[in-house]
């Protein structure tokens, strides 16, 4: 009973000993890929906050992180139909669409703000065999259509994304290909950070004239770069711990030729641009995806170069007349002034 209880001890160790080395692994590939995520961000940020790029000058590297939420969605799903004949194929998928159409349009979403795009009709072909005498082939003939279109779907509230993915898979719609994020007027948001960013330069030009550094004495060259960073570039992979189990999909007597294949699909969460390279951040408080305005400003600060005064003599020339005689000599006339 002794030596049962041992070994018993010793499968529970290996087994936690396994499950501990398979979650650390886990965790050490999730601490890589965030490490390498962070690397790269800060190569293309390459943040510089202030330094001297020689003995007369200064050089101040500022950014600035808006985040702002969309006022208008699209979602687009990709449909797909096969049929025998052209007419059938069209009639069956139309009758998905216009289902999931009225359906929206009880959500509150008007037809008009549902949009059909035809993508591809294409014949489906089959082999049949050809018998001759001495002799069997086999020849491509047409057997049915595939029709392809996307629906894009446009909405203005972000949780109505859930209700439309739901109406959507009543009609058999599965396939969201993407959401895209639309704002109005995304110049004004350049604007104001372009505000914000000036006067944040006022209050570090105060600070270097208390250090004794009077940056009005200083000629200055600047320049920016802005940006745009949507959802759909901030969405990253990830594979979970858990697995899910296929046997409830299957009914209580059926028996299968092979056991079901666990599909293994990525999952992905939203990891919006870090907050640490940045001087300011404007509405810090990300709940939702967003979209991330940045804008970078460099500005050079050159000493200004003494006058240097020239001193100018003037020199006063003094005039003399000469005339010529008749019998050609040369005499100095006496003017008197």
């Amino acid at each position: 009973m002794k030596n049962l209880l041992v070994l018993f001890l010793v499968i529970v160790n290996s087994m936690a000993g396994l499950a501990q080395i398979s979650i650390n692994n886990y965790r050490q590939i999730e601490v890589q890929n965030w490490n390498s995520n962070q690397l790269v961000t800060k190569q293309k940020l390459n943040q510089l906050k202030a330094q001297w790029a020689n003995g007369s000058d200064i050089t101040m590297d500022l950014n600035v992180l808006m985040n702002i939420e969309a006022t208008t969605y699209t979602a687009i799903f990709n449909v797909r139909q096969i049929a025998k004949t052209s007419l059938t194929v069209n009639t069956l998928l139309n009758e998905r669409i216009e289902a999931f159409k009225k359906a929206l349009d009880g959500q509150g979403i008007s037809n008009k703000q549902v949009i059909v795009e035809v993508i591809s009709q294409v014949p489906i072909y089959g082999l049949s065999n050809s018998k001759k005498l001495f002799s069997n082939s086999q020849n491509e003939v047409p057997i049915g259509f595939e029709l392809h279109k996307n629906i894009t779907v446009v909405f203005d509230e972000y949780d109505m994304l859930n209700n439309i993915v739901f109406e959507a898979s009543k009609s058999e719609i599965y396939d969201l290909v993407k959401v895209d994020y639309f704002v109005s007027n995304p110049a004004d948001y350049y604007d104001t950070m372009r505000q914000i960013l000036t006067s944040y330069v006022d209050i570090l030009a105060e600070r270097y004239d208390e250090v004794g550094i009077t940056l009005d004495s200083f000629d200055r060259i600047l320049s920016e770069k802005t940006s745009a960073v949507y959802p759909i570039g901030r969405y990253t992979p990830y594979s979970g711990l858990t697995r899910m189990s296929y046997d409830e999909l299957l009914d209580k007597n059926q028996e299968l030729a092979s056991p079901v294949r666990t599909i293994v699909a990525p999952s992905m969460y939203y990891d919006y641009l870090p907050f640490e390279n940045f001087d300011i951040i404007l509405h810090p408080k990300v709940v939702k995806p967003s979209i991330q305005y940045t804008l970078n400003m460099k500005i050079r600060f050159t000493k200004k170069q003494p006058t240097q005064v020239k001193e100018i003599t003037k020199v006063e020339v003094q005039k003399k007349f000469f005339m010529l005689t008749d019998q050609g000599e040369v005499k100095l006339i006496d003017i008197i002034k």
